[in-house]
């Protein structure tokens, strides 16, 4: 094996895991701040890194870089807001099955809206 070829699955393995971080310590965070069990975030991250991406090659250049980033996040932050506001609060005293069946119907609804998109 080439310097290059493991240099190169070093960089993937180290991709791989930061994303899994992210993902772990959303959760954590989610969990340890409002006690709901939030598994949706995880679509969060998709929808936020897809509508980056469709503005970035919409707009092109560096303004369509950081401006995708800048209004992918801004747009992902509404939508959370709203989810919390007309569904998550609703759920708050349930037990955590039904919090856990309520978000993953997010997660449904959200990836099928992606893949419509």
């Amino acid at each position: 094996m080439s310097l290059e070829a493991l240099l190169f699955q070093a960089l993937n393995g180290l991709a791989a895991a930061s994303s899994l971080f992210f993902v772990g310590a959303g959760l954590s965070l989610i969990f340890g701040v409002t006690r709901i069990i939030n598994i949706a975030h995880g679509s969060f991250y998709m929808l936020g890194l897809y509508l980056a991406a469709t503005f970035a090659t919409k707009v092109g250049g560096a303004l369509g870089f950081w401006g995708g980033i800048a209004a992918a996040g801004l747009m992902v932050a509404a939508l959370g807001a709203l989810i919390e506001m007309l569904l998550l609060r609703r759920v708050y005293q349930a037990p955590e099955l039904f919090q856990l069946l309520a978000t993953f119907a997010l997660v449904l609804i959200i990836n099928d809206a992606a893949r419509l998109g």
